[in-house]
């Protein structure tokens, strides 16, 4: 049975102009320097355009922020996975339906078991009291992404 060294890192950036937001990524890969070169790395990234009534814009600057930093992963020799939403929705989908059939459980995702739902209740994460976001769950998910 091999180790498992996967880490998952959430990093919020709050920034509006997405050149300031891929610089905050590149900056974030880039302190996994040593990392890099001594391991094997990748990354996933969940490939889903907003829809909401600023779309046209915020879909415009997400292409733009992505197709920079596929530019800078490819020069880097990084590999990375474009993650479909659909992956996330059927493991979220999956979990809640399942849970609502027996309410009293506690349901743990089976590739990061400190993941967890509880019917009324929420998703939770490594125990914590409380509730995480619904992007906080999908980036796990994502994290936990094996082709």
């Amino acid at each position: 049975m091999g180790l498992d060294i996967r880490k998952i890192n959430l990093i919020e950036i709050k920034h509006n102009n997405w050149l300031k937001q891929l610089d905050c990524i590149i900056d974030f890969i880039d302190s996994f320097y040593e990392f890099r070169y001594k391991n094997s790395y990748e990354i996933n990234i969940e490939n889903c355009l907003p829809t909401n009534a600023n779309g046209s814009k915020d879909r415009d600057d997400l292409l733009r922020l992505l197709g920079a930093l596929e530019i800078k992963l490819n020069e880097w020799q990084i590999e990375f996975n474009w993650v479909s939403p659909r992956h996330t929705k059927s493991v979220v989908k999956n979990i809640e339906n399942l849970s609502k059939y027996n309410d009293s459980c506690l349901w743990k995702y089976d590739k990061d078991t400190d993941l967890t739902y509880q019917y009324g209740k929420g998703w939770f994460y490594n125990n914590e009291i409380r509730k995480i976001s619904n992007h906080v769950r999908d980036a796990i998910i994502i994290a936990n992404y094996e082709r």
